[in-house]
């Protein structure tokens, strides 16, 4: 039962990956695709958007080599910590953005699997801001502890409520599964979207001290 579980488990997060590492591209190769059909009559920007066609072609390939490999290797996001704030100032630096930390030593000691799923996860706050919210700031803010981990991304955009309820986007309450942590998404009092990750910490999601 115990082997079944995990099997499960590792489909679900290659699952999530291929939907968030590939989807996007995909969705933007049939875009280019139908931009560079409809500029057959200017050749020189028919040639730069095959160009860009190829480049996210090649993109997608070493994301689904990535999605092949990501749950296997200890050595991808050794150093959480750097990796989120590298992420941060990849995917929102044309917004105002910040991302906090306490508690580092504790999430550098995270075990690979665990680093994983809390890098994922905020990945995907932060695509579903720069998809969806509109919003012009973005702020992060993980605290961890010996017995609890809290992840925060909030935004001044749209929000998420839908028929007068603040929704969860589904595939944040997928990766919230996963990483076997409550999700949930509020209105902050000036507007936009808070979504707020609890996990709890047990002595097995850590190394021990001084290890990577």
């Amino acid at each position: 039962i115990m082997r079944q579980r995990a099997i499960h488990r590792t489909r679900e997060r290659i699952a999530a990956d291929i939907h968030d590492e590939l989807g996007a591209n995909l969705h933007a190769i049939g875009l280019l695709g139908n931009l560079a059909r409809n500029l057959k009559d200017s050749p020189d920007e028919q040639q730069n958007v095959l160009v860009r066609l190829q480049e996210m072609s090649t993109r997608t390939g070493r994301a689904a080599r990535y999605c092949t490999n990501v749950l296997e290797s200890s050595e991808r996001y050794a150093d959480v910590v750097e990796d989120m704030h590298r992420t941060t100032e990849r995917l929102v630096a044309d917004l105002d953005h910040e991302i906090l930390f306490e508690g580092e030593d504790l999430l550098r000691r995270l075990k690979p699997r665990r680093r994983i799923d809390l890098f994922l996860f905020y990945k995907e706050c932060l695509t579903n801001v720069i998809r969806h919210s509109d919003a012009t700031r973005v702020a992060g803010r993980v605290q961890m502890s010996p017995t609890q981990l809290v992840l925060t991304v909030t935004d001044n955009g749209r929000g998420v409520a839908g028929n007068g309820q603040v929704k969860v986007p589904p595939s944040l309450r997928r990766r919230g599964r996963i990483f076997g942590a409550r999700v949930s998404a509020t209105i902050p009092e000036d507007g936009g979207t808070r979504i707020r990750l609890v996990r709890s910490i047990r002595k097995r999601d850590l190394t021990k001290a001084g290890r990577a």
